[in-house]
């Protein structure tokens, strides 16, 4: 199938974004790149002056030939100047090996950190859509490798036209309707070039969710989250071939194209061969007509040579410029993505401490791409230092409201206040420095125990006695004891001497991490799901009074954790059914007491018949 046409603004943002990428190789490294471009404008007017020295030693030589009394010394300083030439066009090749490298390194860093920055500031909405996983995809391999790709394109281009240049300036002297034919038989290339560059950018764009999946195949047959199952229900051979599938689709449509643009290259070839046999047939008439020297003869035969290779270079250069232009506008798609979550201009200040407390009034919210509310018109006031329980079925919306307690999202409608003041009033590192979280599904850093707990809050990193306070809180110091390093100790098998912990006692890690912070609201999702009934007891003997003064959003199926909340609040289908503490609700028999009894029966021994 055809690929579809390009877009008009695709054109244009080739054309736009060539500013933007100078701009980024300025602010990354502009001395190497004034540099780099000194040396490609020197090493481009070498050929020029050795072509037209190669022509004084050979017009010497013939005027010279067989009178042996003649000095040699002019014919010595040519050769020396040859030499010289030769000599400086290497030094200056190897400088410019070396630059452009020094150029690249420091650049790569420089866009790539860009591009990790802008991923940070986006709001966790995006990373919930596969468009912008694509994108993402995209930008990334576009500012890994096609960013260079135009920087380097872009200087060597440079040369090329300084290069070109001084060429022409010796074949308008000759004949100016040979300098036309070079240009009209060398232009084809550059016709070809630029329709199978956009050929083969839109084949690429095409399967970037393919090459997605394909690279999700391969994480699943290397990494450690999978190999249990993966060998367990011997899919190893099943995932890789559809790996192999897709991969090999991929490489034959990319074979069918490339032998497309091959035969169309032989084309242009032999057209371009014809232009250059037409110029050498004029230069040769003129010698031979004796209107030229041996001397002329050598240098425009070079000359056309030359010119007709910098010719086609300038216009395969300006079709690559143009195919990895596509490539790199996906760069600047990305880092164009405005996050909708972000702080106010003139932001109030958290209050510290809370005094009236926090309030939901008719919050509505839908996912993006959902087409039905998670949360629907909910009213809840909550004050200062009271625990609140979550309670309902899985998908009712429990960590939905909790992380739009972090502004991870805005509402659809309603508010959420401290204070009486909005949640978009206050700055967004402020807010999230105030509140506190354990996800069920939180993270798991292949990093040392010390990091692991420290992340909890950057600003105690660097104190040992913090962290170590933050662990036994948890319950985490019998964990870390047992440890080899200690709080040293790397965690997970990703990286040498690492050490995997079980799920409860990464969970402990993880409640660690939450009570290091100095947050006013403290939110724990799940937090003892993984964790066994002996220590689940211990961590709520100190809950209480770990928690005295904050306000405490608890999410948990296990009714022994939620029954310690001053009131459960019980969610259905994305709105409150129920609000009230244990004997309250166990008292209106509703769904509370329904789970309640459902759950209980299950810890009671049947009876032996």
């Amino acid at each position: 199938t055809a690929p579809p046409p390009p877009k008009p603004t695709r054109h244009r943002a080739t054309v736009k974004n060539t500013p933007r990428l100078f701009r980024l190789v300025w602010q990354a490294t502009p001395q190497w790149f004034l540099l780099s471009l000194f040396i490609t404008l020197a090493s481009a007017l070498i050929p020029v002056a050795q072509l037209y020295v190669g022509k004084l030693i050979v017009d010497w030589v013939v005027q010279n030939a067989g009178a042996i009394d003649r000095p040699i010394r002019p014919l010595i300083q040519l050769v020396g100047i040859e030499f010289g030439l030769v000599l400086l066009q290497s030094l200056l090749s190897q400088g410019q090996i070396f630059v452009f490298q020094v150029m690249k390194d420091r650049f790569a860093l420089d866009a790539n950190q860009v591009l990790l920055q802008q991923a940070i500031a986006l709001d966790l909405a995006h990373y919930e859509r596969p468009e912008f996983h694509d994108l993402l995809s995209r930008a990334q391999q576009s500012g890994g490798s096609y960013l260079l790709r135009v920087l380097d394109i872009l200087t060597r281009l440079v040369g090329q036209v300084v290069g070109l240049v001084g060429l022409l300036a010796l074949l308008l002297k000759f004949n100016p309707a040979v300098t036309a034919i070079l240009f009209l038989t060398a232009t084809p290339a550059f016709w070809v070039g630029v329709r199978y560059s956009r050929r083969r950018f839109w084949m690429m764009r095409r399967q970037t969710p393919n090459n997605r999946l394909s690279e999700y195949f391969e994480r699943v047959l290397t990494q450690a989250a999978f190999a249990k199952e993966v060998r367990l229900f011997n899919l190893g051979d099943y995932l890789l071939e559809q790996w192999r599938q897709i991969r090999g689709q991929f490489n034959q449509e990319s074979a069918q194209l490339a032998g497309r643009q091959a035969l169309a290259n032989v084309g242009i070839g032999t057209f371009a061969s014809s232009g250059f046999y037409a110029a050498y047939g004029v230069v040769l008439a003129q010698a031979v007509a004796g209107r030229i020297t041996i001397g002329d003869l050598t240098l425009y035969t070079g000359t056309f040579q030359q010119a007709q290779s910098r010719i086609q270079g300038i216009l395969s250069s300006i079709a690559l410029l143009y195919e990895y232009g596509l490539y790199v506008s996906q760069y600047f798609e990305f880092l164009d993505l405005t996050p909708q979550v972000i702080s106010p201009r003139s932001p109030q200040s958290f209050p510290v401490p809370i005094q009236q407390g926090l309030a939901l009034s008719n919050v509505t919210f839908t996912y993006p791409g959902a087409s039905t509310p998670t949360l629907q018109n909910i009213n809840l006031t909550v004050a200062p230092g009271e625990c609140i329980a979550l309670v309902g079925v899985n998908g009712s919306g429990k960590t939905t409201l909790l992380k739009l307690l972090n502004r991870f999202y805005d509402l659809d409608s309603g508010d959420i206040t401290i204070d009486e003041v909005p949640l978009s009033a206050f700055d967004l590192v402020d807010l999230r420095r105030n509140v506190g979280v354990l996800f069920q599904d939180f993270a798991r850093y292949a990093l040392s125990v010390e990091d692991n707990i420290g992340f909890g809050n950057l600003t105690q990193r660097e104190n040992p006695a913090a962290i170590r306070q933050a662990a036994s809180n948890a319950g985490a110091t019998g964990v870390i004891t047992t440890l080899d390093q200690g709080y040293e100790t790397i965690l997970g098998k990703i990286f040498k001497d690492g050490i995997e912990l079980s799920g409860g006692q990464w969970q402990k890690i993880g409640l660690a991490r939450a009570f290091m912070g100095t947050a006013q609201i403290l939110i724990l999702d799940e937090p003892t799901a993984a964790v066994d009934a002996i220590a689940e007891h211990e961590l709520f003997q100190r809950f209480r009074q770990l928690t005295q003064g904050k306000m405490t959003f608890l999410v948990s199926h296990r009714f022994s954790t939620v029954r310690i909340a001053d009131r459960i609040v019980v969610l259905e289908n994305g709105q409150i059914a129920e609000v009230g503490n244990h004997s309250q609700l166990m008292a209106e028999g509703g769904l509370y007491a329904q789970m309640f009894r459902l759950q209980a029966e299950r810890y009671q021994l049947e009876s032996p018949k």
